[in-house]
C-alpha cells in the first residue's frame, strides 16, 4: 500500500524545470534585490562592478566567465553564497560595516526565492529560454540507455536514462519515453557522481 504514495511524492517533488510555479523574476526578484542590494550594486560606480539595477549589466554576470550567479545552480552561485553567510563574516552581503550603517541582509525566505529563482536558471523573463544541455554546449552519453535511479535533494527517487548532460543540467529520459530537463544542483551528490561519470568519455 505504501508504493504509489511514494510514487505520487516523486511525480511531485522530483519535476522539470519550469513545470511548478515558477519564479518571476520582475514581480517577486527584483523587488528583494532593489531593497537588499541596490545601495550598493547600482549606478555607474556600483561596487565590485556588478550592477543590478540595469538588466543588461545584470545579465553579464549570470553565467560566463566571471558570474555572480550560475544558472541552474544557486549552491555555488556567489550570489546566494555570500547573501548566507552569517553577518559577521567579513565576505557576507551586505559586508558588516554596511549593516552597521543600516543595510539589511536578505531574509531567509528572500534567500530561498533567490535561491529558485537561480535554480529554475534566473530568467528575466517567462520567455527566456530553459537553461539545457542543448543551449549550453551538451555532453551526449555514448552509454547505452540505461535506466538508472536518479534521487534529488529531496531524498525523492526515479528511474530514467541519461540523455545528455553539462555543467548546470540533466536531461533524462523516463520509462514512459518522455524527456526533461532537470537542475544537476538538485540532485544529490550519487547522482551528481553518476551523470559526471556517465559523461566522461
Amino acid at each position: 500500500m505504501k508504493l504509489p504514495i511514494i510514487l505520487s511524492l516523486s511525480a511531485v517533488l522530483f519535476v522539470p524545470v519550469g513545470h511548478v510555479n515558477a519564479v518571476d523574476y520582475t514581480s517577486e526578484i527584483r523587488p528583494i534585490l532593489n531593497k537588499k542590494c541596490y545601495k550598493c550594486h547600482s549606478g555607474p560606480r556600483a561596487k565590485g562592478k556588478l550592477r543590478m539595477d540595469s538588466t543588461d549589466s545584470f545579465a553579464d554576470r549570470i553565467g560566463g566567465n566571471n558570474p555572480v550567479i550560475i544558472p541552474g545552480n544557486p549552491a555555488n552561485s556567489l550570489l546566494t553564497i555570500k547573501a548566507g553567510l552569517p553577518r559577521t563574516d567579513g565576505d557576507s552581503m551586505p559586508p558588516p560595516p554596511a549593516r552597521a550603517r543600516g543595510a539589511e541582509g536578505m531574509t531567509s525566505v528572500e534567500l530561498n526565492l533567490v535561491k529558485q529563482w537561480i535554480a529554475e536558471g534566473a530568467k528575466f523573463s517567462a520567455n527566456d529560454p530553459d537553461p539545457s544541455p542543448s543551449t549550453s554546449t551538451p555532453t551526449t552519453t555514448d552509454a547505452p540507455a540505461e535506466l538508472l535511479s536518479w534521487t534529488n535533494t529531496q531524498g525523492v527517487s526515479l528511474k530514467a536514462s541519461l540523455v545528455a548532460v553539462n555543467a548546470t543540467h540533466v536531461k533524462l529520459r523516463k520509462e514512459d519515453g518522455s524527456e526533461f530537463v532537470y537542475p544537476l544542483a538538485s540532485l544529490n551528490a550519487a547522482s551528481q557522481e553518476q551523470a559526471m561519470k556517465l559523461a566522461t568519455p
